[in-house]
């Protein structure tokens, strides 16, 4: 193998590539080990000679650089690395020299993934690397992906968008979940795990979503494979690619066990309502006041009043007396109800007793208090139970029956509590969590407004101060510093819990992203004041909602002015027209937006072209509107006209006066035998041809050097076009050498010129570089994820380099004219192909012409 002495030059372009990757070299050449190794110094070089070879085999590596004389040597190894490796890529380049080129494609298998033939440019070589590396890092990339999915805990799985949704991918807890193995699953539609029990309405609202292409989450009954259902939690999301929906991915959980929880619960709680119906003790729920609002069966007969008088009354309503277990008559401070209710005790086993008359029961009560969702006691809940019968036998054992659960602790997510007391400030949950801190820790208040942005501290510490001297509720808006570094904005209020009390309390909001949204909408606002296209919205009666300054400039009005007025009345009668159909077109249709030309009358009465782009406002899915940008395009269309019929004009009188010129050419030919005149009329008649080729290839391209050309731009297949034109070339020079390597397809959004333009290549390189002329033309469409390469490579003198520079930057100077259209014509079908065209010089001469087309 041997490497150019220029690969071994100028390697600073690969010094940006990863220090870690490692590349092994088992090159047969010293010379050449030590240029790639100078070559690819940006990199961890490991050289791999048979002599020096010990018994662990290959090393490991990222790359392999191999040349044909050490391939059988290692290429055993190289195919286990690569069977070992899975579905992670282990990349393998092979140098071969141009003698040794037909003995690769024989005898090689299917190790290589690139061969290069050397010797070969620095940039060639640092490229090829570079394709292979990169191509490695996706596929360790993908590796990772794909194991994280696997080993996920939760069902995920992947599904078409198209037809009838089949699986394309599911992980192993899908299996494990649904008990069917991927090659059961993969290829079918989800609805297979559905059964008998599965209901219809999530089932209707995945279709919709899927239907819409939106995220959508249910809760429904599957069937696993032995036929055993379980509760799936599912949520599919939609996925897009370049704005087109592809694929669904879906997250299952087995919710099995919360639902019979939940339906536990529910049956709990009617269990507890029968309970507390059918319970032989009585109950009774007391408000503030002590007033019964609620009481049981067993409650009205241990009181002795039916339910209609029991509610409503107050414990010591006079229907009845009250003493304790003395006898003694009790008033209401001497019951527990506002022990309990201020205190928050509980209290059980007081016994009293409670006389109907000449009757009289003894009554144990156990109370406990009722927590409000503010955290407020609000009442107390109360089991009597009639003792009587037991009075004469000692006290049973206290029982309590509390039938509620306490309601739970105020958890507001971004809350605080400051005990001016105790300097001591609490954090809710919430707000721990957005500061970073735990929850259950207690700050200072020095501490608590230390975690405020330096610059706003002052201001939250006044607004504070000013809640403890008023009572008065303040708000602020400041900033928070978390303990990783973050900087949110939020709102802070504060209130006074009650007069005289410590102890304040407030919320944290966060608005870091509303205020996000502001800052960028008052950029939105300057840029379209600002700009010099008209700019407006229109409500759904086509009627002025906003316009920007050009807007008004356009029709001499001021912004203000144009609010409500319709349209019609401001731009004519046609461009109202206009866009209705535009609104028309654009309801019916995918698209997002809509673009038409209209004529719009301005402040002087005159009509001026308008290029108007409308997109739809909607509120709540109906159509609410539009807003509209437009673009005058006047002036432009009559620079158009004017150039197309100057261009007719001179193409017509150029081929007549140049046919005029070539016939009088040859009639001096024919009419002399002066050599001097001779040779004059012979240059009069080449140039007049070349003149005429020339008109004629303009006339072939002249829909390239029309910009708007997204009507022709098409899916081609390049590679046809490119065996097409090299078929026709060779029997049109004969005496040439045109080769060409192209893949079966590939397939590329082209210009409807563009075999004309490949054409052109070839014709060029052979005017210039004689009829003996080697000419390479390739096809590639693996240079890249979204390319599709062509290679023109000549022998020729090669192009010079003003005339490169001038086609490379795409414009002349006024000192720098290029000789020739054929070129410009091949970069401008390039550029409406959206793609791009290089030139470069070919080692050891000639010309590299290479075109980019986007890969369809």
């Amino acid at each position: 193998m041997t490497v150019s002495e220029d690969a071994s030059r100028n390697t600073r372009s690969a010094r940006d590539a990863s220090g870690e990757e490692r590349i092994l070299l088992a090159i047969h050449g010293a010379r050449d080990r030590e240029l790639l190794a100078d070559l690819l110094d940006a990199f961890d070089v490991v050289i791999w000679e048979p002599d020096r070879a010990d018994d662990a085999g290959l090393p490991e590596f990222d790359l392999c650089i191999v040349d044909m004389a050490t391939y059988s040597a290692v290429a055993d190894a190289l195919a286990e690395r690569k069977v070992d490796a899975g579905d992670r890529f282990v990349p393998v380049l092979l140098t071969v020299t141009q003698d040794e080129q037909r003995v690769a494609a024989q005898r090689l298998n299917d190790v290589p993934d690139d061969v290069l033939s050397v010797p070969a440019p620095s940039a060639v070589i640092r490229s090829r690397v570079e394709s292979l590396l990169q191509t490695r890092r996706q596929s360790l990339q993908l590796a990772l992906y794909r194991r994280a999915m696997d080993s996920a805990t939760v069902g995920i799985t992947i599904t078409e968008a198209d037809g009838d949704q089949p699986l394309t991918y599911v992980n192993d807890a899908f299996e494990e979940m649904t008990g069917y193995d991927r090659s059961e699953a993969l290829g079918q539609n989800c609805r297979f795990l559905q059964g008998a029990e599965t209901d219809s309405e999530p089932v209707e609202t995945l279709r919709e979503a899927i239907k819409n292409g939106e995220s959508a989450a249910v809760s429904l009954t599957n069937y696993r494979k032995d036929g055993t259902p379980f509760w799936n939690e599912l949520e599919i999301s939609p996925v897009y690619d370049d704005g087109e929906l592809t694929h669904f991915v879906g997250f299952q959980t087995d919710a099995t066990v919360r639902h019979a929880l939940k339906n536990q619960l529910v049956h709990e709680t009617q269990t507890l309502k029968q309970l507390f119906e059918t319970s032989p003790v009585g109950i009774v729920v007391l408000n503030e006041d002590e007033t019964i609002m609620r009481a049981n069966e067993a409650a009205q007969e241990i009181l002795g009043l039916g339910r209609s008088v029991v509610l409503g009354q107050p414990y010591d309503a006079p229907e009845w007396d009250l003493v304790d277990e003395h006898g003694e008559p009790l008033g209401r401070d001497d019951l527990p109800f506002d022990r309990v209710r201020e205190t928050g005790e509980i209290v059980s086993g007081y016994l009293h007793g409670i006389g109907f008359g000449d009757d009289r029961r003894w009554l144990v009560a156990n109370a406990a208090p009722l927590t409000g969702s503010d955290g407020e006691h609000v009442g107390v809940i109360a089991a009597i139970e009639d003792v009587t019968a037991q009075k004469r036998q000692q006290r049973e054992r206290e029982r309590l029956l509390d039938l509620f659960d306490q309601s739970q602790k105020i958890a507001s997510v971004g809350a605080w509590e400051v005990d001016t007391q105790t300097d001591s400030v609490l954090f809710t949950s919430g707000l721990a969590e957005l500061l970073g801190v735990d929850s259950e820790a207690t700050f200072e208040l020095a501490e608590a407004f230390s975690f405020y942005h330096p610059d706003d501290e002052p201001m939250v510490r006044a607004a504070f101060e000013r809640l403890v001297a008023t009572g008065e509720e303040q708000s602020v808006e400041c900033r928070l510093e978390t303990m990783d570094g973050e900087t949110r904005w939020v709102n802070v209020r504060g209130v006074a819990t009650q007069e005289g009390d410590p102890v304040y309390r407030g919320t944290v909001q966060d608005i870091t992203e509303r205020k996000a949204r502001s800052r960028e909408l008052e950029r939105y606002e300057r840029i379209v004041e600002t700009t010099a296209d008209p700019i407006y919205t229109l409500d759904d009666n086509l009627r002025f909602v906003l316009a920007n300054s050009a807007t008004a400039h356009l029709v001499g009005r001021a912004p203000d002015e144009l609010v409500g007025e319709h349209v019609s009345t401001v731009f004519g009668e046609r461009h109202s027209q206009a866009l209705l159909e535009a609104i028309a077109s654009l309801l019916a249709g995918d698209s997002v937006e809509e673009t038409t030309e209209t004529v719009v009358t301005d402040q002087t009465g005159a009509e001026r072209q308008f290029q108007t782009t409308i997109a739809a406002k909607s509120s709540e899915d109906e159509f609410d509107g539009i807003v509209c940008v437009g673009r005058d395009v006047t002036d432009l269309h009559e620079h158009e006209r004017r150039l197309s019929v100057l261009d007719r004009v001179i193409r017509h009188n150029l081929r007549n006066k140049m046919n005029i010129a070539q016939a009088h050419a040859e009639m001096v030919l024919e009419g002399t035998d002066d050599g001097d005149m001779r040779e004059s009329a012979a240059a009069i008649e080449r140039a007049t041809t070349e003149l005429l080729s020339l008109a004629e290839t303009a006339r072939k391209f002249s829909s390239a050097l029309d910009p708007d050309v997204t009507k022709r731009v098409q899916p081609q297949n390049v590679a046809d076009c490119v065996r097409n034109v090299v078929e026709g070339a060779q029997l049109s020079y004969p005496t040439a050498t045109i080769s060409v390597d192209t893949p079966e397809t590939a397939t590329a959004w082209a210009h409807s010129t563009f075999e004309l333009a490949v054409n052109e290549l070839i014709d060029n390189a052979v005017v210039y570089g004689g009829d003996e002329v080697e000419i390479d033309l390739t096809v590639t469409d693996d240079d890249g994820p979204e390319q599709v390469v062509i290679r023109v490579a000549d022998n020729g003198p090669g192009i010079p380099p003003l005339d490169r520079e001038a086609l490379n930057s795409g414009r002349e100077s006024p000192l720098q004219h290029t000789n020739g259209l054929g070129l410009w014509f091949v970069r401008w079908t390039v550029t409406n192909s959206n793609g791009s065209m290089d030139i470069v010089d070919n080692e050891p001469n000639g010309t590299v012409i290479e075109i980019r087309l986007p890969k369809a």
